[in-house]
């Protein structure tokens, strides 16, 4: 399960004028630190960043930390975010105000701010040093008080921003031991470091940043190893071929095009059921709100937009619906039908009974009348019957019959609307010709080739929203 996934991450800071020059930015040109990073964790999992100075660690680490905003892009998640960093501590207050702020802000209990308080203090190793301001602190002691207070108040995600190499030897192997401890439990971290060697110790993934990219991101092994020979090959480079490869680089940082992420976000969108309609809340959501991803949010509510599919299984499952309420509605009505009939003939055969007692009362003599009497009643009550289940089954008949009639009705309706459908597309496709589908193509690339629209082609070849396409299939195509 994903801790955090970040998708379409940019940023983009303005460039200064030179105070000399006294010239406006005319152009509003920008420096893009980061250009489109994608990055999921995993639970239990760290992930490793790697990069020269520059290269897009350290930003990155503060946008999903809360202390930067993104130009573009989402981070999804429902943990708590621990940022860790040299200057993460207020340099005025001492070691120990700073671990009673850190519990404060963490809305932990009293009770158990105490026992933190101690574990941070024994787990540091700094002494009375606690109780000294953390500006007299060297930077392997502000690190040594960072880390610990991040590692044992409620860590749920972690970022270490460089605050392992400057570590002593000692701590440091203290440090990597808690940490595989916490990434058992389940807690997860992001490490960023320019020391390839911390990575490889503590983090299963790697994400090599270069110039705001994401160069690579797989397996720490492999990715340190082209990292460094990347590196190696920079440092064989003649100063001039430095100085023009770092130009050119940087001129791309400049050049940046934030509209191509937002094009590719946008085919993600298309591929999830959305629409063109659904295009302003999506763009308003990329620019504007740079929250969750509105993707992920609408599959947990299971409210994702899409195309309303209508059809002839729609229309025939209706009638159905329909022609079974009906005949509940009917069954009701008959059954309370038969049951005042029968009501009827009961009262009746009381009513009989009843002056055949008052006869035989009177007269023994008419005990002969009164018995042919009830044998008369006896024939009335089961020619009653029998007319009562010949109807009820007359009627059942005929709601069966009806229910056919309307079913072949639904059916012959379903059948003329294919045909139509039919032959609407055979007339749409008399107008095209038919192509082969080559290797990397696209429905978007033979889209802008025969200047039509991806849905067109979909529609043409009943895709329905498909977009996967194979070597050597036929396809039609506007002419």
């Amino acid at each position: 399960m994903a801790k955090i996934e970040i998708k379409y991450i940019t940023k983009g800071v303005s460039l200064l004028v030179d105070k000399k020059d006294r010239r406006p930015n005319e152009t509003n040109e920008k420096l893009w630190e980061l250009r489109g990073i994608d990055l999921k964790v995993n639970d239990g999992e760290a992930i490793g960043l790697i990069g020269d100075n520059g290269s897009g660690k350290d930003i990155l680490l503060k946008i999903i930390g809360g202390k930067d905003k993104q130009t573009t892009g989402f981070i999804t998640t429902k943990n708590k975010i621990t940022y860790v960093a040299l200057d993460t501590l207020d340099e005025s207050k001492t070691g120990l105000e700073n671990i009673r702020q850190a519990i404060t802000n963490a809305k932990v209990d009293n009770f158990k701010g105490d026992h933190l308080t101690n574990g941070i203090i024994d787990f540091s190793e700094i002494g009375e040093w606690i109780y000294r301001p953390v500006s007299d602190y060297s930077a392997g002691m502000t690190a040594r008080l960072a880390v610990s207070i991040a590692l044992f108040i409620e860590p749920e995600l972690v970022l270490l921003d460089e605050v392992l190499s400057p570590l002593d030897r000692n701590f440091y192997f203290k440090v990597v031991q808690k940490i595989q401890e916490l990434k058992d439990a389940g807690i997860s971290f992001m490490i960023a470091e320019v020391r390839p060697v911390i990575i490889e110790t503590l983090c299963e993934q790697t994400a090599w940043l270069q110039f705001g990219l994401l160069q690579d991101f797989g397996a720490t092994t492999e990715v340190v190893r082209q990292y460094e020979y990347a590196c190696d090959w920079f440092s064989n480079l003649s100063l001039p071929e430095k100085n023009e490869y770092l130009a050119e680089k940087q001129r791309d940082q400049v050049r940046f095009d934030v509209n191509k992420i937002y094009e590719v976000f946008k085919s993600e969108q298309f591929k999830h059921g959305y629409t063109r309609k659904d295009e302003p809340r999506m763009r308003k959501a990329f620019f504007v709100d740079r929250g969750d991803d509105p993707v992920s949010l609408d599959k947990e509510k299971e409210t994702v937009p899409g195309k309303k599919k209508k059809g002839p299984l729609l229309t025939v499952i209706l009638l159905v619906l329909v022609l079974l309420l009906g005949g509940a509605y009917w069954y009701q009505s008959e059954k309370q039908q038969t049951l005042s009939q029968a009501d009827k003939v009961s009262s009746s055969q009381a009513k009989a009974s009843s002056a055949a007692k008052v006869s035989n009362s009177i007269s023994q003599s008419k005990a002969l009348s009164a018995k042919e009497a009830s044998k008369s009643q006896a024939a009335s009550k089961s020619i009653s019957e029998s007319q009562a289940a010949e109807s009820a089954k007359k009627a059942s008949e005929a709601s069966e019959s009806q229910a056919s009639e309307k079913s072949k009705q639904a059916s012959e309706s379903a059948k003329k609307a294919s045909s139509e459908s039919q032959a609407k597309l055979d007339s749409e496709r008399a107008n095209t010709q038919t192509i082969n589908v080559a290797d990397g193509d696209t429905l978007e690339s033979l889209a802008a080739k025969y200047a039509t629209t991806v849905e067109k082609i979909q529609e043409l070849n009943n895709l329905g929203s498909s977009t996967e396409l194979t070597a050597g299939e036929t396809l039609y195509v506007p002419k």
